[in-house]
């Protein structure tokens, strides 16, 4: 009897995935990779390691044991950071499961800046060309030109590991001879220079909220017990006798838990308002008087409905079903109010998803066992904090639902995922967060994915201003921070958790990289390809992009950045495909200047030096010359801080090109 019942239960659990029963994944293969494969003396590259299983599938979270064979050459850690020690060539293994694979790393000792001359870089306009710190030595020189021209000039990082900040010296001079002895500058030549203690602090509470609400979830869940709860049908369970045996009626009120975290909860009633084909709306009992009605229930289910959950599941993927009920909860309350400290009435955290909602009670106490957004309550007399009127929280919300149904879906994808072992990089969860965000607002105006729109396409002759506002504008706002400090900020940073202008980044890179680089042109695939995983951060969207490396992928997008809609002639991927960048992100600044607001370093006068700027990875500083007729030619040292050798830090390159 009870190996008649196991194999029955079998036969069920691979008829609902609707896949043959098939044997553990085992290690088979092991490749280990360097990034960057060249390092200095003293710097640093990271090692990685791809495992795929007997059918040729990528494996995640294994254990690699990091080993150097040539230890007086270069080190390894535990991690797989790689550091430099003597010039050579080091021979990296890394074991998984007893089978080794390895890589080799070429360390080389520093050089003295131009110590071979400079490497001339004659371009004509729109042509655009990179070269390495070390190719270069660190020593560029722009040859004269008997007419005007400009030029940018971008110290670029393109190292593929987050956050490894590189520290340079520029130092920029009139003619064709290299200075000997010391390269210092007087003070009165140093150019003011942007360091990490100078990174954005304001940061949206909306963001700021996010960021501890994500970072918790990676510390308390364990994606494994979710997994292992819904293969075998425990988890649908528990939320069938939790929360709902059927479709609830309006009127019908339900428990929930308000989550803190797994361990800190408070209890709340709430009435269901409105029910749709996709969406079950509560309000909290004690949400405050004059709040929605019925009419403003009905707009928002059939909002989700009609829009948001199509777009959602076409792009992303589609959401767990645990409550058996073929809808999403949202959850107006008042508890969502009190997370923005009073004395903010314009700026509010507009609600949330919990990923501990899909997990097990064992695994997150806190848990619902439900699909469920929590979102902000209107508040018209400020009873909960700063009075919310109930059009500004209608507003504000929109966005947020298809920015958090984005996070549900992304964790519901990688809990029936059956080799992903890690819930999503924050920096891209967020980044596809915001992509959901664009997404919705396209497909709400009827947009295709090479329209190239301007401002005043998203809103022609000002109407549709909600539209633009709900769906449009915090991403283009976002990026406009970014481009005022993008050496300080990046796309894959840590920070992305956060700040404001490193969301930007992070969503603009993903923007320009499903324009350029989705497999075959479509974009609506490879963004789903990016949810599940089973790979999280750069190597996931490097591995479903269409063969660019990170290196090439950063410098098309810093170039794109400034040239894009300039009227420059450079080739297609020096731009996006989809906005007019500079026309859009000139119109949300604020205060409303219309300018973009990219920053950069003029180049003037007979010598110029900008001095210990740090770039992080995946960025870049600007830097603009412009030549008047019959300018001399102009030499640029790219130094260590120094000031003697050529810049050193892993990913250091030089992306140059002409403009007229």
């Amino acid at each position: 009897m009870r190996k008649s019942a196991l194999v029955c239960a079998l036969i069920l659990y691979s008829a609902r995935n609707g896949s043959e029963i098939t044997d553990p994944p085992v290690t088979t293969t092991v490749v280990v990779t360097s990034t960057p494969t060249q390092i200095a003396v003293g710097e640093t590259a990271q090692a990685s390691a791809l495992v795929k299983d007997q059918d040729g599938n990528p494996l995640s979270g294994r254990t690699v044991a990091w080993t150097s064979l040539n230890q007086s050459i270069a080190t390894v850690n535990a991690q797989g950071l790689i550091r430099g020690v003597a010039p050579g060539t080091a021979t990296i293994q890394g074991t998984v499961d007893g089978i080794t694979a390895s890589t080799t790393v070429e360390v080389y000792q520093p050089v003295a800046v131009c110590a071979s001359g400079p490497v001339t870089i004659d371009l004509g306009p729109g042509v655009v060309r990179v070269i390495s710190s070390r190719e270069s030595a660190g020593c560029i020189k722009i040859p004269a030109i008997p007419f005007a021209s400009q030029w940018f000039i971008i110290a670029a990082n393109t190292n593929a590991v987050p956050d490894v900040v590189g520290t340079f010296t520029m130092r920029s001079t009139e003619g064709e001879t290299v200075p000997a002895g010391s390269f210092l500058a007087s003070p009165s030549r140093i150019a003011a220079s942007l360091t990490l203690t100078e990174r954005e602090t304001s940061i949206s509470l909306q963001s700021e909220f996010e960021s501890g609400l994500r970072q918790l979830e990676r510390r308390q869940l364990d994606l494994s017990s979710a997994q292992r709860a819904y293969a075998n049908g425990s988890l649908q369970r528990q939320s069938r006798n939790a929360v709902a045996n059927a479709i609830p009626s309006v009127g019908e009120k339900t428990q929930f838990r308000i989550p803190r975290s797994c361990t800190d909860t408070r209890t709340i009633t709430a009435t269901v308002r409105q029910i749709s084909t996709r969406a079950i709306i509560y309000t909290d009992d004690a949400s405050p008087p004059n709040g929605f009605t019925a009419a403003d229930f009905q707009e928002i289910g059939r909002e989700f409905d009609d829009l948001i959950y199509p777009t959602g599941v076409d792009y992303f993927g589609t959401p767990l079903d645990l409550d058996d009920n073929s809808r999403i909860v949202l959850l107006y309350t008042p508890a969502v109010n009190l997370l923005t400290p009073g004395g903010n009435p314009e700026s509010f955290v507009g609600g949330f998803f919990f990923a501990g909602d899909l997990f097990p009670t064992a695994e997150c106490q806190g848990s619902n066992r439900a699909e469920m957004f929590y979102l902000l309550a209107p508040d018209p007399t400020g009873i909960h904090g700063d009075a919310r009127s109930v059009a500004t929280v209608r507003q504000g919300t929109r966005g947020t639902i298809a920015h958090e149904f984005q996070h549900m879906i992304n964790a519901s994808e990688r809990i029936r995922h059956p080799v992903t072992e890690n819930l999503e990089s924050i920096w891209l969860d967020e980044a596809l967060a915001h992509f959901a965000e664009d997404l919705t607002g396209r497909v709400l105006k009827g947009l295709g994915e090479t329209g190239n729109y301007t401002f005043e396409q998203l809103v022609p002759n000002n109407t549709h201003v909600n539209d633009f506002n709900a769906f449009f504008f915090q991403n283009f706002a976002r990026f406009g921070r970014y481009i005022q400090s993008p050496s300080t900020h990046s796309p894959t940073s840590r920070e992305a958790e956060s700040a404001v202008a490193d969301r930007g980044a992070a969503w603009a890179l993903l923007r320009y990289t499903a324009d350029h680089y989705s497999p075959g042109g479509n974009v609506k695939s490879f963004i789903k390809s990016l949810v599940p995983g089973p790979d999280t951060g750069v190597v996931n969207l490097l591995g479903r992009s269409s063969g660019v490396t990170f290196d090439s992928l950063v410098t098309g997008w810093l170039v794109a950045n400034q040239a894009d809609d300039f009227g420059l002639g450079l080739p297609a991927k020096y731009s996006y495909r989809t906005y007019n960048m500079r026309s859009n992100v000139s119109r949300v600044q604020q205060p409303p200047t219309n300018n973009y607001p990219l920053f950069f370093t003029d180049v003037s006068g007979a010598s110029t030096t900008t001095a210990s700027v740090q770039v992080r990875s995946g960025s870049g500083h600007y830097f603009r010359m412009t030549r008047v007729f019959n300018s001399p030619s102009r030499i640029f040292r790219f130094t260590n801080t120094d000031l003697v050798t050529a810049a050193t830090y892993s990913g250091a390159a030089l992306i140059v090109y002409r403009t007229q």
